[in-house]
């Protein structure tokens, strides 16, 4: 590339030279050493100084050659302005950004307006395009404006054009027919945007792919129709549009993606595009409708349509076959690309180019978006943070491909800005790779290798995550082949051989097994396989397999997966699921193998399989905050409360199952299992209370802000101490603040107000939907229980705890916490509860009244082996604990602050840092309780019942010895499991009858 200095020092006397000679030198030497081709540069300037001349705009001579050696485009159109081109450069740096708002109301400015002659209205529309063009590609050119900033100022520009020609091109139309085809009779038009134009993404020399949709057909008095006019009508939008005339053209317009392709009609009615999607439709055409919105025309008929092919556009279920068509329509257009230099050139179509990022994010939508409304975003930068805060792709690869898109997009631009060409190929030529470096920002010596460096490492992270998406699992399901797997399914006839096989593999029943293989080749009876089931399951079967061979138990894996498949019966969409999340389908496997009461939970539940795929599954531990963000912007998406309280039970599973499949893979402490179904159950538990408020608001014709500080919901029990269970109600009591009894006259009383609050609040929790309940809710530790009201005010709340209630009502206070409400009304009623609580120690009658209550229920609940067995309420169970340290705290609260905790185990601890319990003592509780809840949590696990209870038989409990880490043989492992039990039962036991026990009779 020639040195600026040189080409200055050849620049002949003339003009160009005079306005060279007048200008900055250093704006000058800027200009063009920031210039992609400088010689490109003067060139321009001559001949824009010999079109129009002007002094050197100050301030402006670097950008403007900067521009004018960027772009023989961008020049092109100064010149063309003539005298007006320094107004159309001033442009370029005063106007930011218009919307298709703006663009609309200038067009109308220009007269661009009402039945113009075509010729009249081709000439307008593309002097508006060349102006703005200038001004959007002169910002890009200079830095000024980002990636996503300049497709959406050319997508903006396209609409307000289109939608111009859309009108005009009407009002031209209906004067012509005349009669009533101006009127409502022929009824309404929209031209549809896809592709980029939809998407909000178009680049320099998109073509605009449009469809032209009527409302009706019909017939006019002279037999015309409808569709006659509207297919005359989209003739005229698209000549109006791309015709090359004298000032070029606006856009060149595809018309191929409307219903029936090329060989469709130009325009079809509302009734008729909605059969064919419904008929015909194919996968391409799903991805095709993701962006598609209305630019031109009757938006509201557009919408309408949008909402008619929703249901084609986003499958209710994960549908990851999708995956499979969309691998098969990017194969053919790599077979498209002949040339592998071509390839690697390519950055649109090429390895690792930009329509690879486009696939992996549609394939995204495609599979997620009808189950989770939030992914529906039509940009692609969009949809892919979307993706990204919703689980489905992992933040870090997410933040790469963005980055890689718009790199791609950006030299994209870069090479189509020069000549407006359709190109998407960096330039075989060193020096047009040179300027295009240079364009791109990349300067000095080196500024070619580092464009190269540059567009290889974006390229390579976009292709790996394409190949991990679309070729990775069946690479990796042929890596792990085995043998004698694959004879075991080959012969599965052969009945004696596959019993032989099924036995070396580790499945103790191989008659049992064989059925249930052949259960999910064939399908149930009700329900063959059909020809693409059985293909997706013959590509799974070996890998499926081969993880069940290597589960803990086999043959109950294998039973839960059949009755699974079964269960869903035709969905071949599961199996797909799958296929392409191979540490899904081992995830499955090993919960089916280690868990009854989740694999029972999945079975209820087997749409659940869509969360296992979400990225964020992988998060152990998360906040309430985190949690209650997410629930938040589901609910928002939710058309109507039937959706909203599908979507409240839906997360609740989800989140239920990712906290149980990380509980059975180790990964969370017992008490950490709680923390978490506790937030799960406080974040379900405040959006039901605000459901239920909103819609008593809106029945009563309450004001939104009633003088009072509202509704608390006190939650009692474990969900007060945060040691919530898989199984655990939620035990609830309602108490609220009347406030200004005067303003309450003429509406419903307080009380009513607030029950109904309540009420709809239990109903929005556990009332059974389509998608189950989320939780059961229990009142009965109200005061008065059952006898009592629903709610209660603050004043009859603390009335009754300072005159009627009993011993067991104080202790059950101990766990109370405020879980929903008001901040002010919470403070309150945490001040009453610790009055009550703590105000006075135990007397020596009360002492015995909770000793007496505990031995109660150790006779009555703990059955047959009460004083064995039950781990909750036998002897030296988890009851012996929570009794004797709520006994402490109520002796002892009253002057000793640090130990009025509502969880045991912090409890423990405080009553050991206060010389309550002896070190030693504190220890063996300590141990015991931790003992004793994570037997607790195995069992619920392990059973598909409350488990509290160790059988007396051996042989049951190996599992469980099992997860709990004993080693040794079978016999072995349970007898330290009972060794354990039976040692910590007798110490707890012995600390509990020193400190509280009940003296004998």
């Amino acid at each position: 590339m020639t040195d600026a200095a040189a080409l200055l020092a050849r620049l002949e006397t003339g003009p160009t030279r005079a306005w060279i000679d007048a200008a900055p030198a250093d704006e000058v030497r800027a200009g063009l050493d920031a210039a992609a081709d400088p010689a490109d540069a003067l060139t321009a300037l001559a001949r824009l100084v010999e079109a129009a001349p002007s002094r050197p705009p100050r301030g402006l001579v670097a950008p403007l050659l900067r521009l004018l050696g960027g772009s023989p485009t961008l020049a092109a159109a100064l010149v063309a302005e003539g005298r007006g081109w320094p107004a159309l450069l001033d442009a370029v740096f005063d106007v930011a950004c218009r919307d298709t708002a703006a663009h609309r109301a200038a067009l109308e400015t220009a007269g661009m307006t009402g039945p113009l002659p075509r010729v009249e209205l081709q000439a307008g529309l593309r002097r508006y395009r060349r102006r703005e063009f200038l001004r959007i590609g002169g910002r890009d050119l200079l830095g000024l404006a980002s990636v996503e900033e300049t497709v959406r100022e050319l997508s903006a520009l396209a609409e307000a054009i289109v939608d111009a020609a859309a009108h005009a091109a009407r009002a031209r139309l209906a004067a012509e027919w005349g009669d009533d085809w101006a009127g409502e009779r022929p009824g309404r038009f929209v031209v549809l945007g896809m592709g980029k134009l939809g998407g909000g993404e178009l680049n320099y020399s998109s073509d605009v792919d449009l469809v032209y949709v009527y409302e009706r057909d019909g017939t006019d008095a002279r037999g015309r129709t409808n569709r006659e006019f509207f297919a005359r009508l989209g003739e005229e939008v698209t000549r109006a549009l791309g015709d090359v005339t004298a000032d070029g053209f606006c856009f060149r317009v595809d018309l191929r993606l409307r219903p029936g392709g090329g060989e469709g009609p130009l325009a079809v009615s509302l009734p008729a595009t909605v059969s064919y999607y419904e008929a015909f439709g194919q996968m391409w055409e799903r991805a095709v409708w993701l962006k598609a919105r209305p630019v031109g025309g009757d938006r509201d008929l557009g919408l309408a349509l949008l909402a008619e092919l929703h249901p084609f556009v986003y499958r209710r279920y994960l549908d990851f076959g999708t995956i499979e068509d969309l691998q098969a329509m990017k194969e053919r257009i790599d077979a498209s690309l002949r040339d592998p230099a071509a390839r690697a050139r390519d950055v649109k179509l090429g390895r690792g180019g930009i329509r690879e990022v486009e696939f992996v994010v549609q394939a995204q939508q495609l599979v997620h978006g009808g189950k989770d409304p939030r992914v529906q975003q039509r940009s692609t930068l969009g949809a892919l943070a979307r993706l990204s805060a919703c689980g489905y792709v992992a933040a870090e690869t997410a933040a790469a491909l963005g980055d890689a898109y718009r790199f791609l997009r950006d030299v994209e631009h870069k090479l189509q800005i020069v000549h407006e060409r359709q190109t998407h190929l960096v330039p075989r030529d060193e020096a047009e790779v040179a300027a295009l470096a240079r364009r791109l920002g990349f300067r000095g010596p080196e500024a070619v290798a580092q464009f190269w460096a540059t567009h290889a490492r974006h390229t390579a992270v976009v292709h790996e995550a394409f190949a991990a998406l679309f070729h990775g699992p069946a690479e990796e399901r042929r890596r792990e082949r085995d043998p004698e797997i694959d004879a075991l399914l080959e012969g599965l006839d052969d009945v004696e051989a596959t019993h032989a096989r099924l036995e070396r593999l580790g499945f103790a029943d191989p008659p049992a097994a064989r059925r249930e293989l052949r259960l999910l080749r064939e399908g149930p009876p009700h329900a063959p396989a059909s020809p693409r089931r059985r293909a997706a399951l013959a590509a799974l079967a070996p890998a499926l397999l081969a993880e069940l061979a290597r589960s803990a138990t086999p043959d109950h894996a294998l039973h839960h997966l059949a009755t699974f498949f079964s269960t869903v019966g035709a969905r071949t969409s599961y199996l797909h699921l799958l296929l392409e999340n191979l540490e899904v389908m081992r995830l499955l496997v090993r919960l089916f193998a280690t868990s009854e009461f989740l694999s029972q939970f999945f079975l209820r539940h087997p749409e659940l399989l869509d969360s296992l795929v979400r990225a964020d599954l992988v998060q152990i531990v998360r906040g309430r905050g985190s949690m209650a963000e997410e629930l938040a912007a589901r609910l928002a998406a939710a058309p109507d409360l039937e959706a909203e309280l599908d979507t409240l039970r839906r997360f609740r599973h989800e989140e239920f199952l990712r906290i149980g499949v990380h509980d059975i893979q180790g990964e969370l402490e017992p008490h950490e299992v709680a923390a978490q179904l506790t937030s799960l159950a406080e974040t379900c538990l405040a959006a039901a209370l605000a459901l239920a408020r909103r819609e008593v608001l809106a029945r009563t014709g309450v004001p939104p802000a009633p003088p009072t500080e509202g509704l608390a919901v006190l939650g009692m029990g474990k969900l007060g101490a945060e040691e919530l269970t898989y199984h655990s109600d939620l035990d609830l009591i309602f108490v609220y603040d009347a406030g200004d009894a005067a303003w309450w006259t003429g509406r419903p009383t307080p009380h009513e107000f607030f029950t109904r609050i309540a009420q709809r609040t239990i109903s929005a929790l556990q009332t059974p939907t389509r998608e189950g309940l989320a939780y059961r809710i229990d009142t009965r530790l109200r005061p008065s229980g059952n006898q009592g009201s629903l709610v209660c005010s603050v004043e009859a709340f603390e009335a009754y705890h300072r005159t009627s209630a009993q011993v067991w009502e104080r202790q059950a206070l101990i766990k109370a916490r405020v879980v929903a409400g008001p901040p002010a009304l919470a403070a309150r009623l945490e001040e009453i509860r610790t009055r009550f609580v703590y105000g006075r120690g135990l007397d020596a009658d009360e002492r015995l009244e909770i000793a007496r209550m505990r031995e109660r229920i150790e006779r009555e609940r703990a059955g047959r082996r009460g004083e064995l067995g039950n781990i909750k309420t036998g002897r030296g169970g988890l009851l012996d604990i929570e009794f004797l340290v709520q006994a402490l705290q109520l002796c002892h609260g009253p002057d000793h602050p640090a130990v009025r905790r509502r969880d045991t185990r912090g409890a423990l601890a405080a009553l050991a840092a206060a010389g309550i319990l002896s070190a030693a003592e504190a220890r063996a509780l300590r141990a015991g309780y931790a003992f004793l809840r994570a037997v607790e949590s195995r069992l619920r696990l392990e059973r598909d019942q409350s488990g509290e209870a160790l059988d007396a038989e051996p042989g049951t409990l190996v599992p469980l010895a099992r997860r709990l880490g004993y080693e040794g043989s079978d016999g072995e492992a349970v007898a330290a499991l009972l060794d354990d039990h039976a040692r910590q039962r007798e110490t707890v036991r012995a600390i509990y009858d020193r400190r509280l026990g009940t003296p004998p009779a």
